[in-house]
């Protein structure tokens, strides 16, 4: 059973070989060897599940999914990640009020809202360094 959701900042080699199993995906994502991620995004780890539902249309938990990273994980290789910020930005307040009723979600919209502002913030950081993302279920 999964608790949590982490999503990670990484370049499009790094993404590859943990798909091909060529690093092991524990020890890049906790940090402990020299090469790591650029950025971990873990505020929303506990509420994923909703963050998932109500971004699923502009694919923020990942364009592609495995399980070569276990539990299971979603990915997007680097001009995927340039293609979900730009349908994440548009997205209007009214907007994701309308899908968090929808979806008829028991979490406080109002902490959901801020802290899907602040996956679109660490979405637009790795666009900007050119970066892969990896949305890791834990």
């Amino acid at each position: 059973m999964s608790f949590g959701g982490d999503f990670y900042a990484l370049s499009d080699k790094q993404l590859r070989d943990l798909l091909d199993g060529e690093v092991n995906y524990w020890e890049f994502l906790d940090n402990q060897m020299d090469e790591k991620p650029r950025e971990c995004f873990s505020k929303g780890e506990h509420i994923w599940f909703e963050i998932s539902q109500m971004l699923e249309p502009e694919y923020a938990c990942g364009m592609e999914n495995t399980n070569a990273i276990p539990e299971m994980s979603g990915y997007s290789f680097s001009d995927d990640v340039k293609a979900i910020v730009d349908e994440l930005i548009p997205l209007s307040e009214e907007e994701l009020r309308e899908r968090h009723g929808g979806a008829n979600i028991e979490q406080d919209f109002e902490l959901l809202y801020q802290i899907i502002k602040e996956l679109i913030e660490f979405y637009q950081r790795a666009a900007k360094n050119n970066d892969a993302v990896l949305f890791r279920l834990t």
